[in-house]
């Protein structure tokens, strides 16, 4: 099993990316963990690379090689805003995405003005594992779970998200067309299903998962979500039984 771990600066949470496919999603993620603290080097990588760490599991020869080249294509419209009364500017995240079908790798570099979102990060970080939202199949889901996990507990292993509609719809790109019910049906009910349903291994990635909506003050509209979560409790093995095992296991040969 993959412990890589993606981390970045909470304020790269407001760049949507429902415009990505899942399978590019778990590309560019990939990408992310493997990019963070290397400043803005220039790093080659083989494909191989990130096709294990995005559970790429298509045999088709060429198929890689065009996942990554529409993945370029969006990430050349994918920025970072900041604007305020008085300022406003827009970064990209990478000066360079070379893809060598040739040789199966890809040189990656980050921007400059963007590499401290990889990197500058401080106590306002983003962080969670690569496997889990590889193992998601929903754009909506992955979507979801990285917003999720910037209002996590590290302490307590839990937390809540608490988000008007229209933020939601913002952020999670929900096309205006989507009522309630399709919400429900198309998000959370989904979302409920592949976080809590163990994987081959019997892990889940949030051993519970609610959400609560809030009515309006007046009318009987929904005006805002709180989403609740909490990630499985971490089972420790003794030091003294892992020795025990340990020798077991030497004097057994």
């Amino acid at each position: 099993m993959s412990n890589d771990v993606v981390r970045y600066n909470n304020g790269f949470n407001t760049v949507p990316l429902r415009q990505f496919t899942p399978i590019e999603m778990d590309i560019f993620w990939s990408i992310c963990s493997k990019m963070k603290r290397k400043g803005t080097k220039e790093i080659t990588f083989e494909f191989e690379t990130f096709k294990e760490l995005a559970n790429y599991t298509r045999r088709e020869k060429e198929g890689f090689y065009k996942a990554l080249k529409t993945l370029s294509d969006k990430l050349g419209s994918l920025t970072y805003k900041f604007e305020d009364e008085d300022e406003f500017e827009q970064l990209w995240l990478f000066q360079r995405f070379y893809i060598s079908k040739k040789n199966e790798s890809v040189t990656i570099q980050a921007s400059e003005r963007f590499e401290f979102i990889l990197n500058s990060i401080g106590n306002d970080f983003t962080r969670f594992e690569l496997e889990n939202i590889t193992h998601l199949s929903s754009g909506y889901t992955k979507e979801l779970y990285r917003q999720l996990m910037s209002h996590r507990d590290k302490k307590t292993r839990k937390g809540a998200w608490y988000v008007k509609v229209e933020d939601f719809r913002s952020v999670m790109q929900v096309p205006q067309s989507f009522r309630m019910t399709n919400i429900d049906k198309r998000i959370f009910d989904v979302a409920n299903k592949e976080f809590t349903t163990p994987n081959e291994y019997g892990e889940v990635i949030f051993s519970k998962f609610r959400v609560e909506k809030v009515k309006a003050r007046k009318g009987n509209k929904i005006s805002s979500f709180r989403i609740y979560f909490q990630e499985p409790d971490i089972l420790t093995v003794p030091m003294t039984n892992w020795l025990e095992d340990s020798e077991e296991s030497l004097y057994a040969k």
